[in-house]
């Protein structure tokens, strides 16, 4: 039983290992509605904002990428996340897409 108990305890303290933090050229975030919050999107976003239609509804999108020969920048997800709560949105999550390899 104890070994169970260390087993589950190590493997949700390495959860973040499998969801990862990536960069991506296309982000906004969410309300705990599973509504998209373009306000708290127009706030954290450093790029443009860009206009997305997903299952009839129309929403911000944020869209930051730079390309500097062997170096970019871009959206990082984890940081986005972030951000988004500070900026008041209510979700768990943010959503990001086309990931820079």
């Amino acid at each position: 039983m104890k070994a169970t108990t260390i087993f589950a305890a190590t493997l949700a303290s390495l959860s973040w290992i499998v969801q990862g933090c990536a960069n991506y050229k296309f982000c906004h975030c969410y309300d705990d509605n599973g509504m998209p919050n373009d306000l708290a999107t127009n706030i954290i976003c450093p790029g443009n904002l860009e206009s997305r239609t997903e299952f009839g509804v129309t929403f911000k999108e944020c869209h930051y990428y730079k390309n500097y020969f062997f170096l970019y920048s871009a959206l990082e997800n984890c940081d986005i996340r972030r951000r988004c709560k500070a900026a008041g949105a209510t979700g768990a999550d943010s959503s990001c897409r086309d990931k820079v390899e």
